[in-house]
This record gives C-alpha cells, structure tokens and sequence, in this order.
C-alpha cells in the first residue's frame, strides 16, 4: 500500500521486546522509525534525528509517557513535535492522562501490533501537524 508521507517516528517503550516489534511493525508498514528503551539514547535521538512524531509508552520506571510528555511540551525546542501516548490501560483513562499531559493523541497497545500503523498513520494524517 502507498503511502504520500514517511513519517519519522521516535518510539521510547521500557520494554525492549515490546520496542523491537513496535519499531519492527512500523518500519515494515513504511515509516522511518527509531526507538530505544533509554531516557538519555531518546534525548540523543530527539536531538540528531528531528522526528515528526514520538510514541510513547505511558509505564515506564525511570520517567511515565505522561511526565516526559509534560517535559518536551514545556521545552521550546520539542514543544511543537507531536506526541503519542501507547499504553494498554483502558481508552477512559488514556484519554484522560493524553489530555491532562497535553499529548497530541494516544493509541491502545489493546488493539495489537498489527493495528498500529494504521491508527498511527490515521491519527498523523487527520491531525494539523
């Protein structure tokens, strides 16, 4: 399927399994994607590699999606980038955390591997960014 946009996601998820197929997933369906696991690897990516868009996991130990959402709108270099909130906890609350951290959007990690760059791509090309 063709695609008019190879967006440029930077995936940050605490678990490398789950990294590994999210990053995977998304490359095969044609996005240039990059992804880790690290808080300051993600700070270098951020900086070097300017991403259209960054899915986040929302449980991880050393900072949640929701606080680092809070960060990187709140710094003038980053507070443009689109964010995206990737979790399992049910869509009420998602939507809630998504809202109340400024995030530009989320997506449910419920909805398997297989729905994610669809959603994603959805999300990107219905949004203003």
């Amino acid at each position: 399927m063709a695609h008019d946009r190879n967006w440029r996601v930077l995936v940050i998820d605490d678990s490398e399994v789950s990294l590994h197929f999210e990053v995977n997933v998304l490359l095969e369906a044609g996005f240039d994607a990059r992804g880790t696991s690290d808080l300051a690897e993600f700070d270098r990516l951020l900086d070097g590699w300017a991403p259209d868009v960054i899915l986040t996991d929302v449980n991880m130990p050393e900072v949640s999606g929701v606080e680092l959402c809070r960060r990187l709108k709140g710094r003038y270099e980053t507070a443009h980038v689109p964010i995206v909130l990737f979790s399992s906890l049910p869509d009420d609350e998602l939507s809630r955390l998504a809202a109340d951290c400024n995030a530009d959007g989320y997506l449910s990690k419920v909805n398997g591997l297989e729905a994610l760059p669809d959603e994603l791509r959805s999300l990107c090309e219905s949004s203003s960014w």
